[in-house]
C-alpha cells in the first residue's frame, strides 16, 4: 500500500484518470422495457440517453452516477436477442475458398503471415461485415458452417488464423508465444488463466480488442458461452446502486504478471467513454492477483465485483450461446463480458470439450481510453503478451 502521505495524491490522480462521461448513442437501451429484477428501477430511466461527450469538461467518477443511461447497438438485453441476429453462416463456396487459401500457406509460421497471404475475395466482404458488427454493432457474432470435423487439424488452425488476418492482427496469448490458445480442462486447478481449467467461469473480458473461440469439440452437456452487454450491466448498476458505480468507475489495480511485469497497474476504470460509446475493462482474475501484490481490496470494492457478477447473471440480461462443432464466436472485449456455464465432459480425452482461442488487435479501430491501455510489454499492434526471448512465437 502507498504511504499515508501519498494517499491524497493517489486519490486525486485516480479521479482525474477515471472520468466517466458517455458519448451520445443513436438508440435508447430499453425501449420502455425494464430489466427483470424484483428491485429494478430501470423503468424510470428507460427513455433517457446521453446527449453529449465534452472531453474538455469530463465529470469525475463521483459525478458519474448522475449521467443518463448508456444506449446504442452495443447495449442490449439477452431476452431481446434471437439467433438470426447473431449467427452468420458460411456457404459451400465460401468454405471451399477458405480451404484453398489455407492450403496455399499450410505449414508457414503464423507470425510471418499477412492479410494478402490469405486471399478470399468471395468471403472477405462477409468478414468485413463481422468486423463492423464487432466495432459498431452488438459486439458479438457466431460464424457457422465450417466443416472442421472433416478437415485436418492443422488446416483448421490455418483457416482460423486466416479469418483473423482478414479482420485484424493476431497476437500472442502468453510469454510462451502461443498464437492459438487451447481451451480445455487441464485438470491442474490453475486459477490464474481462465482457459486452462474446466467448470463454470465468472464474467470477464480478455485484454485485447477481440477474442475468438472455435469449437473443435463441445462438452457432453452444458458449457455454453454466456455473454452480456457491458452497457446493460452499467445501466442496471447505475439505476440500482449508483454508489457502487462510483467504485467501479474509480477502478481497480490489475496484476501484470502474465505480461512479465511484476508491478501492478495504476487503477483501471471498469467503465469509461470510448470513441463508439461506453467501454469496459473488467478482469477479476488479475484484480485478485493484484490484491496479493500489495493492492488489497476494500469491502466496498469486493462488493462491487460481486455486484457485477450478480447483475450479469440475471435472467433476461445475459445471453447463452451453445457451441456446435465448427462454430467460431467473435466478441468485442470493449463492450462484451463473457463467462461459461458449468458442464459435464466426456471421459475419453479425445472427446473432451476443446476450443481454440484467437486474440486479435484491430488497428483500424480507434484507440482504447488511455487508462485502459496500460500494459508495458505487448506483442504487436499494441496488444497481446510479449513472447519471452527464445519462445516458439
Amino acid at each position: 500500500m502507498l504511504a499515508a502521505e501519498g494517499a491524497e495524491e493517489q486519490r486525486a490522480h485516480s479521479l482525474a484518470a477515471t472520468s466517466c462521461s458517455l458519448a451520445k448513442y443513436s438508440v435508447t437501451l430499453y425501449n420502455g422495457r425494464a430489466v427483470p429484477s424484483s428491485k429494478s428501477s430501470i423503468g424510470r430511466h428507460s427513455e433517457r440517453s446521453i446527449n453529449t461527450l465534452d472531453t474538455s469538461a469530463t465529470p469525475s467518477c463521483a459525478q458519474s452516477a448522475s449521467l443518463d443511461s448508456a444506449a446504442g447497438a452495443a447495449v442490449w438485453l439477452g431476452a431481446q436477442k434471437q439467433a438470426h441476429d447473431w449467427v452468420v453462416t458460411f456457404g459451400g463456396d465460401e468454405c471451399a475458398e477458405l480451404v484453398r487459401a489455407a492450403e496455399g500457406i499450410r505449414g508457414r509460421s503464423f507470425e510471418e503471415l499477412r492479410r494478402e497471404d490469405f486471399p478470399i475475395p468471395r468471403t472477405a466482404a462477409k468478414l468485413a461485415g463481422v468486423a463492423q458488427e464487432l466495432e459498431r454493432g452488438s459486439g458479438f457474432v457466431m460464424l457457422r458452417g465450417l466443416p472442421v470435423d472433416v478437415l485436418p487439424r492443422d488446416l483448421v488452425q490455418t483457416i482460423y488464423w486466416g479469418i483473423g488476418l482478414q479482420m485484424g492482427i493476431g497476437v500472442s496469448q502468453s510469454v510462451a508465444g502461443d498464437r492459438l490458445g487451447h481451451v480445455y480442462d487441464r485438470g491442474t486447478g490453475e486459477k490464474e488463466r481462465y482457459y486452462t481449467r474446466g467448470g463454470a467461469l465468472e464474467f470477464h473480458m480478455d485484454p485485447v480488442d477481440v477474442v475468438g473461440l472455435l469449437c473443435l469439440h463441445p462438452a457432453r452437456s452444458g458449457g455454453a458461452s454466456r455473454i452480456v452487454s457491458a452497457g446493460a450491466v452499467y445501466n442496471v448498476i447505475r439505476a440500482e446502486r449508483p454508489d457502487v458505480l462510483e467504485v467501479l468507475c474509480r477502478g481497480f489495480h490489475n496484476s501484470r504478471r502474465g505480461h512479465g511485469v511484476f508491478k501492478p497497474s495504476d487503477r483501471v476504470p471498469v467503465f469509461m467513454p470510448g470513441s463508439q460509446g461506453l467501454e469496459c475493462y473488467f478482469l477479476p482474475a488479475t484484480i485478485r492477483q493484484a490484491a496479493t501484490e500489495g493492492c488489497p481490496l476494500s469491502a466496498r470494492e469486493s462488493e462491487a465485483i460481486a455486484l457485477m457478477e450478480e447483475v450479469a447473471n440475471r435472467p433476461g440480461v445475459f445471453l447463452d450461446m451453445d457451441f456446435r462443432v465448427g462454430d467460431i464466436q467473435f466478441l468485442s472485449n470493449r463492450t462484451i463480458l463473457h463467462a461459461r456455464t458449468d458442464y459435464v465432459d466426456y471421459d475419453e480425452p479425445e472427446r473432451k470439450r476443446h476450443l481454440l482461442r484467437l486474440w486479435l488487435m484491430m488497428p483500424d479501430w480507434s484507440p482504447r481510453p488511455a487508462a485502459m491501455d496500460f500494459q508495458e510489454r505487448v506483442d504487436r499492434a499494441g496488444g497481446g503478451v510479449a513472447p519471452a526471448r527464445g519462445s516458439a512465437g
